[in-house]
Protein backbone atom coordinates (compact mmCIF):
# COMPACT_ATOMS: atom_id res chain seq x y z
CA UNK A 1 0.00 0.00 0.00
CA UNK A 2 2.67 2.57 0.84
CA UNK A 3 5.00 1.93 -2.12
CA UNK A 4 1.81 2.26 -4.59
CA UNK A 5 0.94 5.94 -2.67
CA UNK A 6 4.52 6.41 -3.11
CA UNK A 7 4.53 5.68 -6.61
CA UNK A 8 1.24 7.27 -7.56
CA UNK A 9 2.99 10.49 -5.49
CA UNK A 10 5.79 10.45 -8.00
CA UNK A 11 4.12 9.78 -10.96
CA UNK A 12 1.82 12.80 -10.11
CA UNK A 13 5.09 15.05 -9.76
CA UNK A 14 6.81 13.62 -13.12
CA UNK A 15 3.60 14.42 -15.09
CA UNK A 16 3.62 17.72 -13.48
CA UNK A 17 7.22 18.60 -14.10
CA UNK A 18 6.71 17.81 -17.49
CA UNK A 19 4.34 19.89 -18.11
CA UNK A 20 5.65 22.80 -16.03
CA UNK A 21 8.84 21.94 -18.53
CA UNK A 22 7.50 22.49 -21.31
CA UNK A 23 5.49 25.32 -20.54
CA UNK A 24 8.78 27.18 -19.43
CA UNK A 25 10.54 26.01 -23.00
CA UNK A 26 7.43 27.40 -24.78
CA UNK A 27 6.57 29.97 -23.26
CA UNK A 28 7.98 33.47 -24.70
CA UNK A 29 8.90 36.25 -22.52
CA UNK A 30 7.17 40.10 -23.88
CA UNK A 31 9.42 41.86 -21.02
CA UNK A 32 11.86 43.98 -22.45
CA UNK A 33 13.72 44.24 -19.61
CA UNK A 34 14.35 40.62 -20.10
CA UNK A 35 14.68 40.78 -23.71
CA UNK A 36 17.55 43.54 -23.25
CA UNK A 37 19.50 40.90 -20.95
CA UNK A 38 19.38 38.35 -23.62
CA UNK A 39 21.66 41.35 -25.59
CA UNK A 40 23.73 42.66 -22.37
CA UNK A 41 25.23 41.81 -19.63
CA UNK A 42 24.84 44.12 -17.45
CA UNK A 43 22.12 44.36 -14.41
CA UNK A 44 18.69 45.63 -15.03
CA UNK A 45 17.46 48.97 -13.78
CA UNK A 46 14.49 50.93 -13.37
CA UNK A 47 11.21 49.22 -11.45
CA UNK A 48 9.73 47.69 -14.38
CA UNK A 49 7.22 50.24 -16.14
CA UNK A 50 5.22 49.21 -19.01
CA UNK A 51 5.25 45.38 -18.26
CA UNK A 52 2.48 43.12 -19.28
CA UNK A 53 0.31 41.58 -16.96
CA UNK A 54 1.09 38.11 -16.57
CA UNK A 55 -0.73 34.73 -15.21
CA UNK A 56 0.08 32.18 -13.33
CA UNK A 57 3.30 30.53 -13.64
CA UNK A 58 4.53 33.36 -15.77
CA UNK A 59 4.09 35.97 -13.37
CA UNK A 60 5.58 33.60 -10.29
CA UNK A 61 8.81 33.08 -12.71
CA UNK A 62 8.88 36.82 -12.84
CA UNK A 63 8.85 37.28 -9.15
CA UNK A 64 11.41 35.06 -8.32
CA UNK A 65 13.54 36.67 -11.14
CA UNK A 66 13.17 40.12 -9.80
CA UNK A 67 14.10 37.70 -6.35
CA UNK A 68 17.20 36.54 -7.33
CA UNK A 69 18.25 39.61 -9.60
CA UNK A 70 21.81 41.32 -8.46
CA UNK A 71 22.47 37.72 -6.66
CA UNK A 72 26.33 36.72 -7.59
CA UNK A 73 25.64 33.02 -8.57
CA UNK A 74 22.59 34.41 -10.15
CA UNK A 75 24.57 36.91 -12.97
CA UNK A 76 27.24 33.95 -13.27
CA UNK A 77 24.42 31.31 -14.56
CA UNK A 78 23.04 34.05 -16.52
CA UNK A 79 26.59 34.81 -18.40
CA UNK A 80 26.52 31.15 -19.00
CA UNK A 81 23.07 31.07 -20.43
CA UNK A 82 24.04 33.77 -22.91
CA UNK A 83 27.39 31.73 -23.55
CA UNK A 84 24.97 29.25 -24.88
CA UNK A 85 22.50 31.43 -26.71
CA UNK A 86 19.67 29.53 -24.51
CA UNK A 87 17.08 32.22 -24.48
CA UNK A 88 16.02 31.16 -20.50
CA UNK A 89 16.04 33.04 -17.70
CA UNK A 90 17.66 32.01 -14.92
CA UNK A 91 14.43 30.87 -13.11
CA UNK A 92 13.08 29.14 -16.41
CA UNK A 93 16.15 27.46 -16.17
CA UNK A 94 15.62 26.15 -12.98
CA UNK A 95 12.65 25.13 -12.80
CA UNK A 96 13.73 22.71 -16.21
CA UNK A 97 16.43 21.69 -13.91
CA UNK A 98 13.85 20.51 -11.08
CA UNK A 99 11.24 19.27 -13.45
CA UNK A 100 14.41 17.14 -15.10
CA UNK A 101 15.71 15.59 -11.43
CA UNK A 102 11.53 14.85 -10.72
CA UNK A 103 10.68 13.33 -13.62
CA UNK A 104 14.44 11.38 -13.38
CA UNK A 105 14.11 10.13 -9.99
CA UNK A 106 10.41 8.85 -10.92
CA UNK A 107 11.95 6.99 -13.48
CA UNK A 108 14.55 5.56 -11.70
CA UNK A 109 11.86 4.66 -8.26
CA UNK A 110 9.67 2.75 -11.24
CA UNK A 111 12.82 0.59 -12.61
CA UNK A 112 14.17 -0.80 -9.59
CA UNK A 113 11.27 0.22 -6.94
CA UNK A 114 14.35 1.08 -4.42
CA UNK A 115 14.80 4.75 -3.05
CA UNK A 116 18.56 4.52 -3.90
CA UNK A 117 17.38 4.13 -7.63
CA UNK A 118 15.48 7.47 -7.11
CA UNK A 119 18.01 9.07 -5.43
CA UNK A 120 20.30 8.12 -8.27
CA UNK A 121 18.00 9.57 -11.06
CA UNK A 122 17.20 12.66 -9.31
CA UNK A 123 21.17 13.11 -9.04
CA UNK A 124 21.18 12.55 -12.56
CA UNK A 125 18.41 14.61 -13.38
CA UNK A 126 20.20 17.16 -11.79
CA UNK A 127 23.31 16.87 -13.14
CA UNK A 128 22.29 16.51 -16.54
CA UNK A 129 20.56 20.54 -17.64
CA UNK A 130 23.98 21.89 -16.23
CA UNK A 131 26.39 19.39 -18.05
CA UNK A 132 24.51 19.83 -20.85
CA UNK A 133 24.40 23.62 -20.96
CA UNK A 134 28.31 23.27 -20.18
CA UNK A 135 29.00 21.55 -22.99
CA UNK A 136 26.57 23.91 -25.83
CA UNK A 137 28.62 26.76 -23.95
CA UNK A 138 32.31 25.36 -24.48
CA UNK A 139 31.57 24.12 -27.93
CA UNK A 140 29.83 28.09 -29.25
CA UNK A 141 32.88 29.50 -27.65
CA UNK A 142 35.48 27.02 -29.47
CA UNK A 143 33.56 27.93 -32.53
CA UNK A 144 33.45 31.84 -31.83
CA UNK A 145 37.46 31.30 -31.52
CA UNK A 146 37.51 29.55 -34.71
CA UNK A 147 35.95 32.32 -36.84
CA UNK A 148 38.21 35.02 -35.61
CA UNK A 149 40.85 34.74 -37.92
CA UNK A 150 37.64 35.26 -40.66
CA UNK A 151 36.34 37.84 -38.47
CA UNK A 152 39.37 39.77 -38.65
CA UNK A 153 40.04 39.31 -42.15
CA UNK A 154 36.38 41.27 -42.97
CA UNK A 155 36.98 44.06 -40.10
CA UNK A 156 40.70 44.74 -42.03
CA UNK A 157 39.17 44.95 -45.40
CA UNK A 158 36.39 47.08 -44.39
CA UNK A 159 38.62 49.40 -42.45
CA UNK A 160 40.83 49.68 -45.79
CA UNK A 161 37.99 50.37 -47.85
CA UNK A 162 37.32 53.24 -45.27
CA UNK A 163 34.27 52.17 -43.67
CA UNK A 164 33.55 52.71 -40.20
CA UNK A 165 33.82 50.29 -37.21
CA UNK A 166 30.65 49.79 -37.10
CA UNK A 167 30.07 49.04 -40.39
CA UNK A 168 32.71 46.47 -40.56
CA UNK A 169 30.89 45.04 -37.75
CA UNK A 170 27.65 45.20 -39.48
CA UNK A 171 29.27 43.35 -42.27
CA UNK A 172 30.32 40.52 -39.94
CA UNK A 173 26.93 39.92 -38.47
CA UNK A 174 25.78 39.91 -42.43
CA UNK A 175 28.45 37.65 -43.80
CA UNK A 176 29.50 35.24 -41.72
CA UNK A 177 27.51 32.14 -39.91
CA UNK A 178 27.11 31.92 -36.01
CA UNK A 179 27.95 32.09 -33.37
CA UNK A 180 30.21 35.19 -35.18
CA UNK A 181 27.31 36.57 -36.80
CA UNK A 182 25.09 36.41 -33.43
CA UNK A 183 27.55 37.89 -31.14
CA UNK A 184 28.58 40.84 -33.35
CA UNK A 185 24.54 41.26 -34.19
CA UNK A 186 24.38 41.38 -30.68
CA UNK A 187 27.07 43.82 -30.46
CA UNK A 188 25.29 46.62 -32.58
CA UNK A 189 21.51 45.79 -30.96
CA UNK A 190 23.75 46.92 -27.64
CA UNK A 191 25.04 50.08 -29.02
CA UNK A 192 21.55 50.71 -30.69
CA UNK A 193 20.03 50.45 -26.93
CA UNK A 194 22.33 52.70 -25.96
CA UNK A 195 25.10 51.31 -24.36
CA UNK A 196 28.66 52.99 -25.88
CA UNK A 197 31.41 50.85 -28.23
CA UNK A 198 33.51 50.33 -25.25
CA UNK A 199 30.55 48.67 -22.97
CA UNK A 200 29.39 46.73 -25.45
CA UNK A 201 32.91 45.23 -27.09
CA UNK A 202 33.80 44.29 -23.15
CA UNK A 203 30.13 42.81 -22.38
CA UNK A 204 30.93 40.47 -25.84
CA UNK A 205 34.81 39.54 -24.20
CA UNK A 206 32.68 38.53 -21.00
CA UNK A 207 30.24 36.53 -22.95
CA UNK A 208 33.03 34.47 -25.56
CA UNK A 209 35.77 34.16 -23.12
CA UNK A 210 38.92 34.05 -25.21
CA UNK A 211 42.50 35.72 -24.57
CA UNK A 212 42.24 36.37 -28.47
CA UNK A 213 39.57 38.34 -28.48
CA UNK A 214 40.55 40.28 -25.32
CA UNK A 215 43.66 41.24 -27.46
CA UNK A 216 41.51 42.55 -30.26
CA UNK A 217 38.96 44.29 -28.01
CA UNK A 218 41.89 45.98 -25.81
CA UNK A 219 43.37 47.53 -29.45
CA UNK A 220 40.05 48.67 -30.64
CA UNK A 221 39.05 50.45 -27.03
CA UNK A 222 42.93 52.04 -27.27
CA UNK A 223 42.16 53.04 -30.81
CA UNK A 224 39.22 54.65 -30.20
CA UNK A 225 40.68 56.75 -27.53
CA UNK A 226 43.90 57.86 -28.65
CA UNK A 227 43.62 57.40 -32.56
CA UNK A 228 45.65 55.47 -34.82
CA UNK A 229 45.58 53.32 -37.84
CA UNK A 230 43.14 50.60 -36.24
CA UNK A 231 43.41 48.27 -39.82
CA UNK A 232 46.99 48.66 -39.47
CA UNK A 233 47.02 47.00 -35.83
CA UNK A 234 44.21 44.54 -36.64
CA UNK A 235 46.45 43.17 -39.48
CA UNK A 236 49.28 42.66 -36.73
CA UNK A 237 47.08 41.18 -34.49
CA UNK A 238 45.64 38.53 -37.31
CA UNK A 239 49.11 37.77 -38.25
CA UNK A 240 49.61 36.67 -34.38
CA UNK A 241 46.79 34.32 -34.97
CA UNK A 242 47.62 32.89 -37.54
CA UNK A 243 51.37 31.76 -35.87
CA UNK A 244 49.75 31.02 -32.93
CA UNK A 245 46.92 28.53 -34.78
CA UNK A 246 50.26 27.06 -36.53
CA UNK A 247 52.02 26.52 -33.26
CA UNK A 248 49.18 24.83 -31.66
CA UNK A 249 48.51 22.06 -34.64
CA UNK A 250 52.43 21.67 -34.48
CA UNK A 251 51.91 20.60 -30.75
CA UNK A 252 48.82 18.56 -31.41
CA UNK A 253 50.89 16.33 -33.84
CA UNK A 254 53.67 16.28 -31.60
CA UNK A 255 51.45 14.99 -28.78
CA UNK A 256 49.41 12.69 -31.17
CA UNK A 257 50.69 9.46 -29.26
CA UNK A 258 50.18 10.72 -25.47
CA UNK A 259 46.53 11.60 -26.47
CA UNK A 260 45.44 8.15 -27.96
CA UNK A 261 47.39 6.42 -25.73
CA UNK A 262 45.22 7.82 -22.91
CA UNK A 263 42.28 7.00 -25.00
CA UNK A 264 43.85 3.16 -25.72
CA UNK A 265 44.11 3.31 -21.35
CA UNK A 266 40.80 4.18 -21.20
CA UNK A 267 39.28 1.79 -23.58
CA UNK A 268 41.15 -0.99 -22.27
CA UNK A 269 39.24 -2.23 -18.88
CA UNK A 270 35.87 -2.08 -20.77
CA UNK A 271 36.96 -4.03 -23.74
CA UNK A 272 38.53 -6.76 -21.64
CA UNK A 273 35.22 -6.49 -19.43
CA UNK A 274 33.35 -7.50 -22.05
CA UNK A 275 35.62 -10.00 -23.69
CA UNK A 276 35.08 -11.74 -19.96
CA UNK A 277 30.90 -10.83 -19.99
CA UNK A 278 31.49 -13.21 -23.57
CA UNK A 279 33.43 -15.48 -22.00
CA UNK A 280 31.83 -15.62 -18.67
CA UNK A 281 29.13 -14.04 -17.61
CA UNK A 282 28.10 -15.84 -14.59
CA UNK A 283 31.27 -14.58 -13.27
CA UNK A 284 31.37 -11.43 -14.60
CA UNK A 285 27.81 -10.57 -13.31
CA UNK A 286 28.89 -10.82 -9.82
CA UNK A 287 30.52 -7.25 -9.60
CA UNK A 288 26.70 -6.34 -9.93
CA UNK A 289 24.84 -8.30 -7.45
CA UNK A 290 23.03 -5.68 -5.06
CA UNK A 291 25.11 -5.09 -1.98
CA UNK A 292 28.90 -3.25 -1.17
CA UNK A 293 30.43 -5.36 -3.90
CA UNK A 294 28.69 -2.51 -6.58
CA UNK A 295 31.32 0.39 -5.55
CA UNK A 296 34.13 -1.96 -7.13
CA UNK A 297 32.78 -1.10 -10.82
CA UNK A 298 31.68 2.84 -9.76
CA UNK A 299 34.92 3.01 -8.12
CA UNK A 300 36.50 2.14 -11.76
CA UNK A 301 34.68 4.06 -13.84
CA UNK A 302 35.34 7.02 -11.57
CA UNK A 303 38.98 6.43 -11.43
CA UNK A 304 39.47 5.80 -15.08
CA UNK A 305 37.31 9.37 -15.65
CA UNK A 306 39.64 11.08 -13.61
CA UNK A 307 42.92 9.38 -15.21
CA UNK A 308 41.48 10.62 -18.20
CA UNK A 309 41.14 13.95 -17.70
CA UNK A 310 45.02 14.11 -15.92
CA UNK A 311 46.45 12.82 -18.99
CA UNK A 312 44.23 15.14 -21.11
CA UNK A 313 45.56 18.21 -19.08
CA UNK A 314 49.19 16.52 -19.43
CA UNK A 315 49.30 16.11 -23.03
CA UNK A 316 47.47 20.25 -23.43
CA UNK A 317 50.20 22.77 -24.09
CA UNK A 318 49.30 26.36 -24.03
CA UNK A 319 50.56 28.79 -26.72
Amino acid sequence: MGNALLIGLLSTFAVMAVFVGAYVLMEGSDDLAERLDMYATVGRQGDGQGKEKRRGLSRLLGRLDRLLSGQAPVQRLALRLAQANIRLTVPEFLVVVASAAVVAGALGYLLQRQLVSALGGMVLGLVAPWIWLERKRLQRIKAFHDQLIDVLSLVVGSLRGGHALLTALDLVSKELSPPASEEFGRVLREIGYGLSQTEALNNLVQRMETDDLQLIVTAVNISHEVGGSLSLVLEKITETLRERIRLQGEIRVLTTQQRLTSYLLVALPFVLAGAMAIISPTWIMQLFKPGWVRIIPAGAVVSEAVGFIVCQKLAKIEV
